[in-house]
C-alpha cells in the first residue's frame, strides 16, 4: 500500500519534469525560425544580440552575484560567454543572413552532437563506443548533404557561408557544455554571469557598428523579438529546462535535446514554407539519424562467465 502510495507521488513529478522539460525543447527548437523572421525583417545580427542581452541580462543580474568571485571563477566566465553568450549568438545570428532556418536547426544541434562525442573520447576518457561511431559518422554525412543540397537549390555557394557559421556556433555551445563538465558551477549563475559579461562585450563592440536604429522595424516584430529573444528564449527555457533536469534527471533532459531539430524542421517548414531539396532531405534524415543512433543505442555488456559451479 505504501508502495503505490510512493509510486502515485512520483508519477506527477515526472509528469511535471518531462512538461517542463519538453516546453523548453519547444523554445529552443522555434528559436531558429523566430530568428529567420527577425532577419527577414531587417533586424542585424548586432540587433538581436542586443534584444537578447540587454533584456535576459537584467533580469539575470540578481544571480550573477551569488556564490565565488575569484579571478578565476571570473576568467572562466569570460571563456563562457564566449562559447554560449554574446559572442555565440551573432555568429549564430549570421548565419540565417546566408541560409535557411532548417540548416540553423538541423546543423547547429548535429554538431553540438558530433563535437562532444569526438572532445569527450580524447579529452574525458568517455570513449566512443560502436553506436556513437555510427552516429558520428551519420552526422558528418548529413552535414555534407545538407551543405551540397543547399548550393544546389539556391544557385549560389553563399549558404555554405550560413552553414559554416552554424558549425561554428555548433562546436562553440559544444565547448560550452564541455567546459561546464569540467568546471562543475550552478546553471542559473552561470547563465546569469554570461549574460552580465556579454553585455560588457556589446558595449565594447558598440563603437565598431554603425549604431543601433530600431526605427525602421516594425513595432509588432519589435515587440515580438524582445519577448522571444530576451525572456522566453534566454531566461524561461532555462529555468523550465533546470527545473525539468532536476525532476527527471540528466539522461531524460538529454532524450528530450534530440527533439529540437525535428521541431525545428516542422515550424520551419509551417511557418516560413521552407521544403528542402531531395538531397537536404536525405541530409536531414542522416543527421537525425546520426544523433538518435549515438543517444539511444548502445552496446550489450560483455557476459562475465559463471566460475562459482566449475569443478563441481
Amino acid at each position: 500500500m505504501a508502495a503505490n502510495k510512493d509510486s502515485a507521488l512520483k508519477a506527477p513529478s515526472l509528469a511535471t519534469g518531462m512538461m517542463f522539460g519538453g516546453v523548453a525543447t519547444l523554445i529552443w527548437g522555434a528559436w531558429p525560425v523566430v530568428t529567420a523572421l527577425g532577419i527577414e525583417a531587417n533586424l542585424t545580427p548586432y540587433q538581436l544580440v542586443i534584444l537578447r542581452i540587454f533584456i535576459a541580462g537584467p533580469l539575470l543580474l540578481p544571480w550573477a552575484f551569488r556564490g565565488k568571485h575569484s579571478v578565476s571563477e571570473w576568467g572562466k566566465i569570460a571563456v563562457l560567454t564566449v562559447t554560449a553568450g554574446a559572442p555565440y549568438t551573432y555568429i549564430v545570428s549570421n548565419g540565417f543572413q546566408f541560409t535557411s532556418a532548417t540548416h540553423g536547426g538541423v546543423i547547429i544541434p548535429g554538431t553540438i552532437m558530433l563535437t562532444t562525442l569526438v572532445a569527450s573520447h580524447f579529452f574525458l576518457n568517455d570513449r566512443m563506443h560502436r553506436y556513437r561511431f555510427i552516429g558520428a559518422c551519420g552526422i558528418v554525412i548529413g552535414l555534407f548533404l545538407l551543405a551540397a543540397g543547399a548550393e544546389t537549390a539556391e544557385g549560389a555557394p553563399s549558404s555554405l557561408i550560413g552553414d559554416l557559421l552554424f558549425f561554428a556556433g555548433g562546436i562553440l555551445w559544444a565547448a560550452y557544455t564541455m567546459l561546464l563538465r569540467v568546471w562543475p558551477m550552478d546553471p542559473v549563475v552561470v547563465t546569469a554571469r554570461v549574460g552580465l559579461m556579454s553585455m560588457v562585450w556589446v558595449a565594447v563592440l558598440y563603437p565598431f557598428t554603425d549604431g543601433v536604429d530600431f526605427s525602421d522595424i516594425p513595432s509588432g516584430m519589435l515587440a515580438f523579438q524582445a519577448l522571444w529573444q530576451g525572456t522566453i528564449s534566454a531566461v524561461i527555457a532555462i529555468v523550465l529546462f533546470n527545473k525539468g533536469v532536476a525532476i527527471m534527471g540528466a539522461s531524460r533532459a538529454t532524450v528530450l535535446n534530440a527533439i529540437i531539430p525535428v521541431v525545428s524542421t516542422i515550424l520551419a517548414f509551417v511557418v516560413l514554407s521552407e521544403v528542402p531539396t531531395g538531397t537536404e532531405q536525405l541530409g536531414l534524415l542522416a543527421i537525425l539519424f546520426g544523433i538518435a543512433t549515438a543517444m539511444f543505442l548502445r552496446p550489450k555488456p560483455r557476459r562475465v562467465p559463471d566460475t562459482t559451479t566449475q569443478g563441481n
